[in-house]
């Protein structure tokens, strides 16, 4: 007996701590008898089986808005998650996977809320976490450029050192096209033309004719290479959360390391990244973007170990070892993926 009270009381919490609306149910929504179990209700919830008086017949735009109203709604709880998680690392996480679900505001909420905001505040601002300016190098570079140079050297149209490439970060898409916009000259222009067009009249050399292409292309027009690679990048960040998880659950293993640990975990995570870079663009606007990049970096670099060491209880030394090994394999395989949508970006602008 004493074991079904417990577990209707475990269901009654997790109710309770899933339930984002605080609103009361309308009159006519609820019943004196529990749908699921036909035990008499006297509260809000079942206290049988822990679910909601609350038969949910009602429109569907009212639906929609109190799943939306209990999503985003920022009550005690969300508060006191927040501040745990950025001044506190791996407490929440911690607390949350061994049964404290009351208290905190459940991961996978946190996420989505977080998620929304950060990526569609990058969508409505048309901002870019960074982006690639080329710009020709001045007459001063140029003539440095070409006394450095060997004097038997055949210049070809195409050069890659005759540019400058910088890496900019947190730009709106508007302050990146007043930076990297017309960065050819019509000298450049018609010198690189003439090496294409007679490049492609050899059958042999159509492959390099079109890489070629697709290079010039992307000097042309950086601002929508940018803006396609922006398009991609949120998205496959979005999806790094299973790919933690994984990696957590291979280099962290034991009966308190189970993959729903790592899951949670990851999702907190997560979700306080966005939340830093979210604050990191805003930053930006006053900040030079690469020292908010650099100080992001930084703060990182300490709030991963203590969230791990707190989470999963290890030594210091196991812990360090393991964020090393874990962050370079997240940071490749990011990398890779960065790598490809650059290849497919600059692929589709050369279509």
């Amino acid at each position: 007996m004493s074991t079904d009270i417990g577990e209707n009381e475990e269901g009654i919490a997790l109710a309770l701590a899933e339930a984002g609306d605080k609103k009361p149910t309308p009159g006519n929504n609820t019943a004196v008898d529990c749908k699921s179990c036909g035990a008499a209700i006297e509260k809000t919830y079942c206290g049988n089986c822990g679910q909601k008086n609350d038969d949910l017949r009602r429109s569907l735009w009212r639906l929609i808005g109190e799943s939306l109203g209990g999503l985003f709604s920022f009550e005690g709880r969300m508060w006191r998650t927040w501040a745990a998680l950025l001044f506190k690392p791996g407490k929440v996480a911690y607390a949350y996977a061994n049964g404290a679900r009351s208290r905190y505001s459940p991961p996978i909420r946190v996420y989505l809320v977080v998620s929304f905001m950060f990526f569609g505040f990058l969508a409505l601002t048309q901002t870019n976490l960074f982006a690639v300016s080329v710009q020709p190098k001045t007459n001063i570079e140029a003539v440095k450029q070409q006394a450095s140079e060997p004097v038997d050297k055949e210049k070809t149209g195409l050069e890659l050192t005759d540019y400058n490439y910088q890496l900019l970060f947190f730009q709106t898409q508007k302050e990146f096209e007043s930076i990297a916009d017309n960065t050819l000259t019509d000298g450049i222009l018609k010198t690189m033309q003439g090496y294409i067009a007679a490049d492609t009249t050899n059958a042999e050399n159509s492959l390099d004719a079109e890489s070629i292409k697709a290079i010039k292309t992307f000097l042309q027009n950086p601002d929508k290479f940018n803006a396609a690679f922006n398009t991609w990048l949120p998205r496959v960040m979005f999806f790094m959360v299973p790919f933690a998880m994984l990696l957590g659950a291979i280099f962290i293993r034991g009966p308190t390391a189970l993959l729903y640990d790592h899951l949670i975990h990851a999702m907190y995570i997560h979700a306080v990244f966005f939340m830093t870079l979210l604050l990191a663009v805003l930053l930006a606007k006053v900040l030079p973007g690469s020292m908010v990049a650099k100080v992001l970096v930084v703060m990182f670099m300490i709030y991963l170990p203590i969230s791990l060491k707190r989470m999963f209880k290890r030594g210091w030394f196991k812990t360090i070892l393991t964020t090393l090994v874990v962050s370079m394999v997240y940071g490749l395989f990011l990398f890779s993926a960065i790598i490809l949508i650059s290849v497919y970006s600059i692929a589709n602008l050369s279509t």
